[in-house]
C-alpha cells in the first residue's frame, strides 16, 4: 500500500505493488468468510495499528494542527463515553469496562483511519477494490455451496479436523462416527459478513470494474444474493430479510438519493426510539403464537418482550454496560421454566438478539439518545457525498441498521469489527470520488 506523502501528512509506504495489494486484499476478505469470528478482529487491529502510525506521523509533520481533539470532539464520542460511564453500575464493572474500552478503541481508530484513507493514491485503491471483488465472489461461492449442501464443506473439514470447532460434540449430530449435521451459527456469521460487504462489493464493481467484467460481477453478486434469499436451506432469516429490504433501498436511492436518505433516516430513528413499544406490541398481538412464523422469529418476539419489560424498570440509566449476560445468569432456575404457551423461555439470554433493545436495557434513554446522535450524524455526512456514490453509502447504512435489529449482541467484538471494517472499506473506495468532487 502506498500513501501519498503530500496528502494530509501521511507517512506509510509499502511500495507500489498493485498485484500484491490485490492478492492480500482478496485473501483478507476470504478469511472473513471462512473465519468470521477471527479475521475481522485481525483486520480491525491492523487498521488500528495503521491509524496510530498515521496519527503520530501527522502530528510529527504538522505540529499541533493535528491534535487529538479533532478526533475526540466527534458525534461518535458521547456514545462510547456513556458506555464507559455506565460501567460504574454494571453487574460486572471490570468486564463492562473491557468491552466499552474495546469499542472506544475500535471507533476512535476507525475515525483516524477514515481520515487517512483519502491519502491513498488511486492505483492503490483500485487494487484494493479488485481484491475486494475477488475475495467477495469467492466467499459468495463458498456460502452458496454451504447452503446448497447443508454445510457440506464444513462437515467434510470437521470430519478430519474436529478440533477446529469448540464444542463440536454439543453442536453437531453424529451417526456411526460421521458428522450428519452441525450448528447453523457458523454459516449465519459468514452470511452476516456477506451482507456487510455486499454494498462495498457493488460499489467496487461500479467504480473499478469495466466492460464485461463489470456486468459479470453484477450478475455474480445478484445471483449469490438470490440464492441466499430464496434457497430453502438458508439458515439466516436475518440475511434474507436484510438483503430483500436493502435491495429496495438501493433501487430507491439510485433513482432518488435524497428520498432514500430520508427514508433510511426515518427508519433508523424509529428503530432507536420505538423499539421498546414495538417489542411489547408484537408480543401483545400474539405474533409469537402464529403457526406460520418460523421458530427463531417466535423466540425473538418472546425474548424482546421480556427485555422490553426489564427496560421499563430502569429506563433512564439502564442496568449498566455488558450486564445482560450476568443478570440473566443470576436469575433463579425456577424462573427459567418454559411455560406451555410459550415457544421458548422468557429471558434476555446472553444478549436479546437486538442491539437497539440492548442499548436501551444496558445504557437507558441516555445511551439511546447518544446512539441516535451517532447514527444521524453519519447520515448527515452521507448527505454531503457526491450523487454518484451517495446511494451506496445510504444502502450500506441501511444494511448495518437492518443487521443490528434481529441478530447479534452489541458487545460481540467480531461483529463490531466487521461493521467497522466494511464501513472503512466503503469509505476507502469512495475516497477518489470525494477528492475529485472537492477539487
Amino acid at each position: 500500500m502506498q500513501v501519498d506523502s503530500s496528502a494530509r501528512g501521511s507517512v506509510v509506504r509499502l511500495g507500489d505493488h498493485t498485484s500484491l495489494i490485490t492478492a492480500l486484499s482478496s485473501i483478507a476478505v476470504v478469511t472473513c468468510f471462512i473465519f468470521p469470528r477471527i479475521a475481522p478482529l485481525v483486520l480491525a487491529g491492523a487498521a488500528a495499528a495503521l491509524s496510530i502510525v498515521y496519527l503520530l506521523s501527522s502530528s510529527w509533520n504538522a505540529g499541533k494542527d493535528r491534535s487529538s481533539s479533532r478526533y475526540l470532539l466527534r458525534p461518535e464520542v458521547p456514545f462510547i463515553a456513556w458506555g464507559l460511564v455506565a460501567c460504574l453500575w454494571a453487574a460486572s464493572p471490570w468486564d463492562g469496562f473491557l468491552k466499552a474500552a474495546f469499542l472506544a478503541a475500535l471507533v476512535l481508530s476507525a475515525i483516524v483511519a477514515a481520515d487517512a484513507l483519502p491519502s491513498l493514491n488511486a492505483s492503490t485503491i483500485e487494487a484494493i477494490a479488485k481484491g475486494l471483488l475477488i475475495g467477495f465472489l469467492i466467499g459468495a461461492i463458498f456460502i452458496c455451496i454451504e447452503i446448497a449442501t447443508r454445510d457440506g464443506i464444513r462437515r467434510f473439514v470437521l470430519e478430519y479436523f474436529p478440533d477446529l470447532e469448540r464444542g463440536l460434540a454439543k453442536h453437531g449430530t453424529f451417526r456411526n462416527g460421521v458428522i450428519q449435521k452441525v450448528s447453523g451459527a457458523y454459516i449465519t456469521r459468514a452470511t452476516t459478513v456477506y451482507c456487510l460487504l455486499w454494498c462495498p462489493a457493488i460499489l467496487a464493481a461500479t467504480l473499478y470494474a469495466r466492460g464485461f467484467a463489470k456486468w459479470l460481477c453484477y450478475a455474480a453478486i445478484a445471483g449469490s444474493a438470490i440464492v441466499i434469499v430464496f434457497h430453502p436451506y438458508t439458515q439466516s432469516q436475518t440475511a434474507q430479510l436484510a438483503l430483500l429490504g436493502v435491495s429496495v433501498v438501493l433501487a430507491v436511492s439510485l433513482l432518488a438519493p435524497k428520498l432514500g436518505l430520508w427514508g433510511v433516516g426515518a427508519g433508523f430513528a424509529a428503530l432507536v426510539f420505538l423499539i421498546v413499544p414495538l417489542a411489547l406490541a408484537m408480543f401483545a398481538a400474539g405474533l409469537h403464537e402464529k403457526s406460520d412464523l418460523f421458530g427463531s422469529a417466535k423466540a425473538r418476539i418472546i425474548i424482546w418482550n421480556y427485555t422490553a419489560q426489564r427496560i421499563m424498570e430502569k429506563p433512564i440509566l439502564g442496568v449498566g454496560t455488558n450486564s445482560t449476560r450476568y443478570l440473566d445468569e443470576a436469575r433463579p432456575k425456577e424462573e427459567k421454566v418454559k411455560p406451555d404457551n410459550l415457544f421458548v423461555v422468557a429471558e434476555t439470554r446472553a444478549h436479546p438478539h437486538n442491539v437497539y433493545l440492548q442499548i436501551w436495557y444496558e445504557l437507558g434513554l441516555i445511551g439511546a439518545i447518544a446512539f441516535a446522535i451517532l447514527g444521524l450524524s453519519l447520515l448527515h455526512r452521507i448527505s454531503a457525498l457526491p450523487r454518484r456514490i451517495m446511494p451506496y453509502a445510504v444502502t450500506h447504512f441501511a444494511m448495518c441498521m437492518a443487521i443490528l435489529a434481529p441478530t447479534y449482541g452489541m458487545w460481540q467484538n467480531w461483529f463490531q469489527s466487521i461493521v467497522v471494517v466494511s464501513t472503512l472499506t466503503l469509505i476507502g473506495l469512495m475516497a477518489p470520488q470525494i477528492s475529485s468532487s472537492r477539487a
